[in-house]
C-alpha cells in the first residue's frame, strides 16, 4: 500500500504536460529531415523559421551546397514535400533555397521530384514586355514615347519598286 502512494505521489510531482523535442534535438537524434520538419510543423513553427535553424552555415563544396543540418537541397526538398499545399509557404521555401545557395534549375528539380508545380517554388517573375508598345500603328515594341507614323502612300519611301507597275505576261 505504501509504495502504490508513493507512485501516486510521484506521478502528481511530475509535470502534466508532453516533452517536445525541438529541431536540435531532433538533429542530435539523427531523425530524418521530414521528420524534424513535421516536429517543428507541430510546434506551429512558420516556414521561416524551420528553414532558419535549418539552413545555417551553407558553404557550397564541389558541385552540393552543404549546410549545418545536411544539404541544402535535401532540406529544400523536405520542406517542399512538407508544405506542398501552401503556395505561400513554397514561395518562401524558394526564396530561402536561392538565398543558401541553390540555383533555380535545382529548385525546378526539387518540385518536380515531389510533384509541386516549379512556378510555386521559383521567385515570380514579371509578365508581358516591360518596355510596352509604340505610340501610332502598336507595331513597334519598346519604342514608347515615339509615335510610328508610316510613310504617305505612293512616296517611293520604302525603297524598292521603280514606281512602275510590274508587267503582266
Amino acid at each position: 500500500m505504501r509504495k502504490i502512494i508513493m507512485g501516486v505521489v510521484a506521478g502528481m510531482l511530475l509535470p502534466l504536460y508532453p516533452a517536445q523535442a525541438n529541431i536540435q534535438t531532433d538533429l542530435k537524434a539523427g531523425l530524418p529531415l521530414t521528420d524534424v520538419i513535421q516536429n517543428a510543423i507541430t510546434e506551429v513553427s512558420s516556414v521561416d523559421k524551420i528553414l532558419s535553424k535549418l539552413l545555417v552555415n551553407c558553404k557550397p563544396e564541389a558541385d552540393i551546397v552543404t549546410c549545418k543540418a545536411g544539404s541544402a537541397e535535401s532540406i529544400i526538398s523536405a520542406a517542399a514535400s512538407s508544405f506542398s499545399d501552401d503556395t505561400e509557404a513554397l514561395q518562401t521555401i524558394g526564396q530561402m533555397g536561392l538565398d543558401a545557395g541553390l540555383t533555380e534549375e535545382e529548385l525546378t528539380q526539387i518540385a518536380l521530384n515531389n510533384g509541386i508545380d516549379p512556378t510555386a517554388i521559383l521567385p515570380v517573375t514579371a509578365a508581358g514586355n516591360p518596355q510596352g508598345q509604340g505610340q501610332g500603328l502598336n507595331i513597334a515594341p519598346g519604342q514608347t514615347g515615339n509615335p510610328v507614323t508610316p510613310p504617305p502612300f505612293g512616296s517611293n519611301a520604302g525603297g524598292g519598286g521603280g514606281g512602275n507597275a510590274s508587267p503582266s505576261a
